[in-house]
């Protein structure tokens, strides 16, 4: 079976594998169907089959002239991007946020200058509190 096989690989031509097909269908019909060479005989039919549609979808390929690529044209566009003033941004901003159509001129508040807050610098020890002041021995001091 596969010295059959590899005989029909070899088989570059869609014309000798259908002749192949003929000479196999005639003598399929000289069996019975009930003999193993009767199954043996159907499946080189079908060897054959396959190499057929390997062949005729290669030969598509080949014949296919569409490019991989497909060129549809180019796209020109340009892009505007609007200068709004400050006046223009507040006034849209808070148009967003209340839900309302305010066409007047909105002031932003000056923001107060920071001054600085001087507080005199006092320099604290902590003291132990007398609650939690333990002696701890240390190790290796004498009493």
């Amino acid at each position: 079976m596969s010295d059959f096989f590899d005989k029909i690989q070899n088989m570059d031509s869609v014309d000798k594998i259908f002749e192949e097909i003929k000479t196999l269908n005639d003598k399929i019909f000289k069996l019975s169907e009930g003999s193993p060479m009767f199954h043996q005989v159907k499946d080189m039919i079908e060897i054959c089959h396959h190499r057929q549609q390997e062949l005729m979808a290669y030969q598509m390929e080949e014949l296919d002239k569409t490019p991989d690529v497909l060129e549809i044209g180019e796209i020109q566009s340009e892009v505007y991007t609007p200068e709004y003033t400050e006046q223009d941004l507040l006034q849209t901003l808070t148009n967003f946020y209340t839900k309302e159509k305010v066409s007047k001129k909105l002031t932003k508040d000056p923001e107060p200058s920071p001054q600085p807050i001087v507080q005199p610098v006092v320099q604290q020890t902590p003291e132990p509190s007398p609650e939690f002041t333990i002696d701890v021995p240390k190790f290796g001091a004498k009493k």
